[in-house]
């Protein structure tokens, strides 16, 4: 039996896992990151599809964490020492309705003021109220998201503390859906917004998502739908760098099977080759709940934490469709240049929140209550050969197959089929002869591909009332610290969830970091 040690042992390489370790290792530990796929990075990752195409095979957009002082402050070094860099597209969106319009968004706020003013001068003054009462609240929503659970003062003290607190307070509570009919009154305009608080797979039409709306428009109203340069995996790599740098080691390839106890405390993992990797200080886990709990005896976790578990959602599936195009995608009526990176088509929302009920109730869909179309290749020529152009189709599906199908194997080419002839009503160029080649992911291709997206879900369970703040993953654990002493969780299931944000990262690192004598450095 092969046994490995460091003082830390971490188990998954999501980039919030590598964060964690990255500052670990900055602060002296000796790191050992474990993950089951080729790669690190979980779903920060960008492959090479086919030879010279370099596409996202999950996240592409990183504007949440440049709120992060992983970022904002460039705390691990990722920009300054190691590489990263960023761009903010401009146009930020484009989305086409049933009807035939579209609305452009662009970094100007008057350009966009101007787009929603054709539709409604009501709602375009409204939504520069909008952005503005955005800008006082965000630094409490921010600070709650980049603060351990229990460390400081709870969301709801922050917002007391605002003016007009007890709004924000009732619209955190209130759907996205809610809030947006509420505050604007013209159908393609509420359809943009609506489109826009989907782009994180969340169930916008529950409790709990009314601050949805707000914070994405506000993220890219200032900072466009941030990419790094050369694909979503460059902040993986920084961050591999800095561990590297520090001593750590990332070993791949290898999947834990079960978590290693000695006197009811966690000491390692073994994985499903049989080797072990023993942590002397900690250890700490990215891997789903939803299978960590079988990792270890029931009895080790306790019933409080194995039925919050149980009950726990692991959110909506996705479905893609990777394309290589021999020209830039481009929208009825328009030019290639008014495409957006980040574009897309969007439903009615009534007609979307139709198809989210259907996904939830585990019906079978045959349609996209929303639909991503995002060509990073118009800003970042790296990430294909000259002239040629990367699409990333993704729609919101359903965990059973549509069209009578057995399994999604069986449905997935009709399904992507289906989803392009949508595409085109609205971007008719994408045909036989643009797309030069076209790869699929169903939701069994991406669990397969990343075991912690069960089904398809990429972003680590719905983000809903009992699935946030300190009931995330479950009452009572929302604080990093597992009921199993000396295991620690973070990643997509843990506060503030799941999205490119690096909060969940820098937040275990917070808790591992104090539990183990170390100073944090800001």
């Amino acid at each position: 039996m092969t046994v490995e040690t460091a003082d830390v042992v971490v188990a998954g390489a999501g980039h919030n896992a590598l964060i964690a370790a990255a500052y670990l290792a900055r602060a002296g530990k000796s790191v050992l990151v474990v993950d089951a796929r080729p790669i690190p990075g979980g779903g920060v990752a960008t492959e090479e599809y086919l030879p010279g195409f370099f596409m996202d095979s999950c996240s592409t957009g990183h504007t949440i964490i440049q709120a992060n002082p992983v970022i904002k402050d460039d705390s691990l070094g990722l920009v300054k020492d190691h590489g990263l860099a960023y761009v903010d597209p401009d146009p930020v969106a484009r989305v086409a309705f049933p009807d035939g319009e579209q609305i452009g968004m662009h970094l100007d706020p008057q350009a966009t003021y101007d787009e929603f003013a054709r539709f409604s001068s009501r709602d375009a003054d409204r939504y520069v109220e909008f952005l503005a009462d955005w800008e006082r609240a965000k630094v409490a929503f921010g600070r709650a998201n980049n603060t351990p659970i229990g460390w400081g003062p709870s969301l709801d003290q922050l917002l007391d503390e605002l003016p007009n607190g007890g709004t924000w307070r009732r619209r955190r509570a209130l759907s996205a859906w809610d809030v947006i009919r509420h505050e604007f009154t013209e159908e393609h305009v509420q359809a943009f917004l609506f489109w826009e608080a989907c782009q994180t797979f969340g169930s916008v039409d529950l409790p709990g998502s009314g601050v949805m709306p707000y914070s994405i428009m506000g993220g890219r109203q200032k900072r466009s739908w941030t990419i790094p340069l050369g694909g979503s995996g460059r902040l993986t790599d920084a961050l591999v760098s800095v561990i590297e740098g520090h001593g750590g080691r990332i070993v791949c390839g290898t999947k834990v099977s079960q978590l290693l106890l000695d006197g009811g405390r966690c000491v390692g993992v073994e994985s499903t080759d049989g080797r072990q990797f023993v942590g002397t200080e900690a250890v700490l886990s990215t891997i789903h709940v939803k299978h960590l709990v079988d990792m270890a005896p029931a009895e080790a976790w306790g019933e409080d934490f194995t039925y919050g578990v149980e009950t726990y959602d692991i959110g909506i599936p996705l479905f893609a469709a990777f394309l290589v195009m021999n020209e830039v995608p481009t929208f009825r009526g328009l030019r290639p240049e008014d495409t957006a990176v980040s574009s897309g088509l969007a439903l009615w929302p009534q007609d979307a929140i139709e198809q989210v009920r259907a996904i939830r109730d585990r019906k079978p869909v045959t349609g996209s209550a929303w639909t991503l179309v995002a060509t990073p290749s118009l800003v970042d020529p790296s990430r294909a050969p000259e002239g040629k152009h990367t699409v990333k189709i993704l729609v919101p599906c359903s965990h059973v197959p549509p069209y009578g199908a057995a399994s999604w194997d069986d449905a997935k080419e009709q399904h992507a089929d289906a989803i392009v002839d949508y595409v085109r009503t609205a971007i008719p160029n994408i045909d036989d002869s643009t797309v030069e080649a076209r790869i699929v992911k169903s939701p069994l291709d991406i669990e397969r591909g990343n075991p912690h997206m069960i089904n398809g879900c990429a972003h680590g369970g719905d983000k809903g009332v009992p699935f946030s703040g300190p009931l995330r993953p479950v009452p009572g654990w929302a604080s990093h610290a597992m009921p199993i002493p000396g295991l620690y969780q973070t990643g997509g299931t843990t506060h503030p969830g799941g999205s490119i944000t690096g909060s969940p990262g820098r937040n275990a690192a917070m808790v591992m970091m104090r539990d183990l004598g170390l100073d944090f450095p800001g």
